[in-house]
């Protein structure tokens, strides 16, 4: 411990600080000094917590200094190791308000011998933000405890700590408010002198004015202070969530002098608490690339052999990899980030992922490879974030994970999940970003940069772990300007990414080049190859990044053919010689209505056995069966006697989810991305010709006929509800000319042609005029969407404080736009006895469930008599009583099950539900 400083003179009234709890613990049976921990002691148990973290995370302790700032590297760090602990260690000074220790009258009285009337009407996060602005600032500069140069102007300083002071005050994970709170009104006298004789108690033990430097005001030095104050708010929830834990700060009401708890109790717990809690880092694997990761790969594709053997320097950076399926992106960008980490740029990596399944899928494959990428003696976790993963048997067989532990269905949330992942970060659905591996939607990472609770937590564990964004090209407007959002505040805090797409679109290449640099304080440069398959490659520096044509991979180059078809019999016809020929057939469609619809008219024509239905309008317990009965029949695995013969009909759910493989493929007109896609699912894995004759990659468009001349009504007229889904009408014309001139698709050399031919400023000319008012609206949404997210989005350089519109308690701020959605829970009521639609044990409740457009139900329907009184009994025992949900009771009549709600506008609407067909929602 370092000498006392004389400029910190003691006070007689030293002992003022020990009259005021922190933490009341009501423990049967305690002695009443049992019952609470002093708020000076638990005050240190959170600064211990938060310079452990940072001395046992030499990386993360790294992204706290401002870079290229002060002569002295080594001085500024030990400056910064006493000035976080010493603001942490003020967290909670709003605590000293009278009115906030009247939470518990009986602890006032026996501490200070007093009782009080005032109410607790302001939050103690908020006061202590306002006492820290005012007192505590007045002492900091006075005094000069931070060693800051005298010649400067107060009021700048000021503003550059202001962050840091929203920062450690919002320990409970948003920003304190603004308000300008009258301190007379909030605190006696005597509350803010003990506040302030504790800050003076913390200068002494942690801030050393012996430091000779002055650290000097600059404009870099407040954009680099904010930057630091949205991972000083990470730290700060983090270090109070583990020095708020029972088992490992006790309790404790003695009176001692600061140092001695802080040498004796503080630092000892927390860093056996850090230790168990398994967020320090584990030791990266020296041994890397394909061979060391994926030793069952003997032939690395050309895409893994660039990832093996290219340049990459000990800087925060960013690829783009754009390449086809198949071509072992997944494993190309895991060697990279291993790279990566071998250099010390990330401990773990985060895997965003579009959808719940095409994550669960990646934990799947990931559950035992992880391990690889640190060394063996080391025991790296591994989470699964999303809200619905506890549904996987195979997940709840992982972790042992029993019903007790599924969390309330409150969005959002993520559930946590490991192979090998400690109790702590599996009890919470906020720390998914802190495992050294984690696996989830890219919502999860989304909601780092969005006004969410914790948000800055996710962003702290984000920081550390390599980012790797799967499916980009899925992401629409809304989502993309997040994601930008994301990549900027990424590099900001070092952080090093991976993006990984089919095709981008030029324009979305270059927005995700560009705001990446914007975080490395640069302007970026522009795209300028147009090859494929293509890596693009952002480092520091003005030049931006460099692009990598890659040589096309064999094993995925092909040609489907194509083509374009209005007439229904033409269809039929073309399923019809399919199945005859032995072959397998799935027919696309874009809605739900629509594949229910062509389902009905299908399975007329076939046996009812071959002709199966999949979309997401199931309850999820019959979805998660029929998902694994498609995946039996139409995977990798399936064989002839399964696949022959059969018939999927389905919605968008197989474009990116599952590793499907049809011998012939019908498409309704989609966009061009989208049905390059679903041409993917052709042949898409080698069948020897025992298995049958699968004949030449076949796709059928179904879609209106392309002339120059068509009505505003072409897309609509046979699409009326895809209309809605899809409504860039002429970027549709666009696809269906394209396809109708070209005849095939050809992968990877018309990557291009197609993508850019669809989407590029120049093509967009070609579009028939009675199109271009559709398209015009349809661009002026996309563009509404955008500014929608720009309004939602954290501003890095604002630092981290309440801003304008956000974090208002009474808004939830989404990680995606679109139609409002209502969860259906389905029950069954058989004149006497409510029971859910699902006979799925611990996990019915979550089985019967579906998530539909709020336009199509809203609400549910009062009932009476002896079935309202069981609706009432079952609520009651419901998670959160079945609030956010619409309960239907189903009744079984002349074999159908039907039920009643009520839709957006009040109407009652009759549903009827079949576990092959789904829900229909009828007027």
């Amino acid at each position: 411990m370092k000498q006392v400083p004389e400029w910190f003179g003691m006070s007689d009234n030293w002992e003022n600080y020990f009259h005021y709890w922190g933490k009341s613990r009501s423990v049967p049976g305690s002695a009443p000094h049992q019952s609470y921990h002093l708020l000076v002691y638990h005050s240190l148990d959170v600064a211990a917590v938060g310079l452990q973290i940072l001395k046992s995370d030499p990386a993360l302790s790294e992204k706290f200094t401002p870079s290229g700032l002060f002569p002295d590297h080594l001085v500024f760090q030990e400056w910064l190791n006493g000035a976080i602990p010493f603001l942490l260690a003020l967290h909670d000074i709003g605590k000293f308000s009278d009115r906030f220790q009247n939470l518990v009258p009986e602890l006032l009285e026996e501490l200070k011998g007093i009782t009080c009337n005032r109410r607790y009407t302001v939050h103690h996060t908020d006061m202590g933000r306002a006492l820290f602005e005012k007192d505590v600032w007045q002492k900091i500069w006075s005094q000069n405890w931070f060693c800051l140069d005298e010649h400067d102007d107060q009021e700048d300083w000021k503003e550059a700590f202001k962050p840091w002071f929203f920062a450690v005050a919002g320990h409970h994970g948003v920003p304190p408010k603004r308000s300008d709170y009258s301190l007379s009104n909030l605190f006696e006298d005597e509350n803010r002198e003990s506040a302030l004789l504790f800050a003076e108690a913390c200068g002494r033990l942690f801030l050393n004015k012996e430091i000779n430097t002055r650290i000097c005001f600059s404009e870099s030095i407040i954009q680099q202070f904010y930057r630091i104050s949205w991972l000083l708010a990470g730290l700060s929830v983090l270090s109070d969530w583990i020095g708020s834990n029972n088992d490992f700060f006790p309790a404790c009401a003695t009176p001692m002098p600061l140092e001695r708890y802080w040498n004796d109790y503080a630092v000892p717990r927390a860093e056996k608490a850090i230790r168990i809690f398994g967020i320090l880092p584990c030791t990266i694997s020296p041994e890397s690339g394909m061979h060391a990761l994926f030793p069952a790969i003997s032939s690395p594709t050309p895409l893994q052999s660039f990832a093996e053997s290219c340049h990459i320097p000990s800087t925060p950076q960013l690829f783009i990899i754009e390449e086809a399926t198949g071509s072992g992106k997944t494993e190309a960008a895991l060697i990279l980030a291993h790279r990566m980490m071998s250099l010390g740029l990330g401990e773990g990596i985060y895997l965003g992922l579009p959808t719940m399944a095409t994550a669960n899928a990646m934990y799947d494959r990931l559950t035992t490879a992880y391990q690889l990428l640190y060394s063996p003696d080391t025991c790296p976790s591994l989470i699964l974030a999303h809200s619905a993963r506890h549904l996987s048997e195979k997940f709840r067989q992982s972790i042992g994970y029993s019903h007790q532990d599924v969390p309330e269905q409150e969005f959002p949330d993520e559930m946590p999940a490991s192979a090998q992942c400690s109790i702590w970060l599996s009890d919470n659905r906020k720390k998914a970003m802190l495992a050294h591996i984690g696996i989830g939607t890219i919502d999860q990472a989304l909601m780092a940069v969005l006004p969410f609770r914790h948000q800055s937590m996710r962003l702290l564990g984000l920081s550390r772990n390599i980012l790797i964004v799967d499916e980009v090209h899925a992401y629409d407007p809304y989502v993309a300007r997040v994601l930008q959002n994301l990549l900027e505040f990424h590099a900001a805090m070092g952080g090093s990414a991976i993006l990984l797409s089919a095709t981008l679109p030029k324009a979305q290449r270059q927005g995700y080049l560009t705001a990446y640099s914007a975080g490395l304080g640069y302007t970026g440069g522009n795209i300028r190859q147009s090859h494929y398959p293509l890596v693009t490659h952002v480092t520091p520096g003005a030049a931006g990044s460099d692009e990598f044509p890659i040589q096309r991979c064999e094993m995925t180059a092909r040609t489907v053919e194509v083509a374009c078809t209005d007439d229904p019999a033409h269809v039929r016809r073309y399923i019809s010689d399919a199945l005859e020929a032995g072959r397998c057939t799935c027919w696309v469609k874009n809605t739900v209505d629509d594949a229910i619809e062509t389902y009905q008219t299908i399975s007329k024509q076939f046996p009812e056995a071959h002709v199966l239905l999949f979309h997401a309008r199931f309850a999820m317990g019959d979805r998660l069966r029929i998902e694994q009965e498609v995946l039996r029949m139409f995977g990798k695995e399936s064989d002839m006697e399964l696949r022959s013969g059969k018939i999927l009909i389905a919605t968008q759910v197989i474009e990116q989810s599952l590793d499907l493989d049809f011998d012939s493929m019908v498409t309704d007109l989609a966009p061009m991305d989208l049905i390059i896609q679903r041409a993917g699912r052709l042949h898409r894995h080698t069948r020897f010709p025992k298995r049958g004759n699968r004949g030449v990659p076949r796709l059928i468009v179904f879609t209106p006929p392309v002339s120059e001349s068509v009505t505003t009504t072409w897309y609509s007229a046979l699409f009326p509800k895809a209309a809605f889904v899809y409504e860039n009408h002429g970027q549709l014309w666009l696809t269906a000319r394209l396809l109708t001139e070209q005849g095939h698709i050809t992968m990877p050399d018309d990557a291009r042609l197609l993508i850019e031919g669809t989407f590029n400023e120049s093509a967009q000319k070609e579009i028939p005029y009675n199109l271009k008012d559709q398209e015009g609206r349809a661009e002026g949404r996309k563009f509404a969407d955008r500014a929608i997210a720009q309004l939602n989005i954290l501003q890095l350089n604002k630092g981290y404080t309440s801003t304008v519109n956000q974090w208002q308690e009474d808004t939830r701020t989404p990680t995606r736009l679109g139609e409002a959605k209502v969860t259906v829970l389905l029950l069954r009521w058989d004149g006497s006895r409510l029971s859910f639609w699902s006979s799925e044990g611990d996990f019915a409740e979550e089985m019967s469930q579906i998530t539909i457009s709020e336009r199509k139900i809203s609400r549910s329907r009062e009932y009476g008599g002896v079935l309202g009184i069981a609706l009432n009994e079952l609520k009651n025992n419901l998670k959160g009583r079945g609030k956010w949900r619409v309960l239907v009771p189903l009744r079984e009549v002349d074999g159908i099950w039907q039920g009643e709600a009520l839709d957006d506008k009040n109407g009652e609407v009759v549903l009827h539900y079949d576990e092959r067909i789904g829900l229909v929602v009828k007027k």
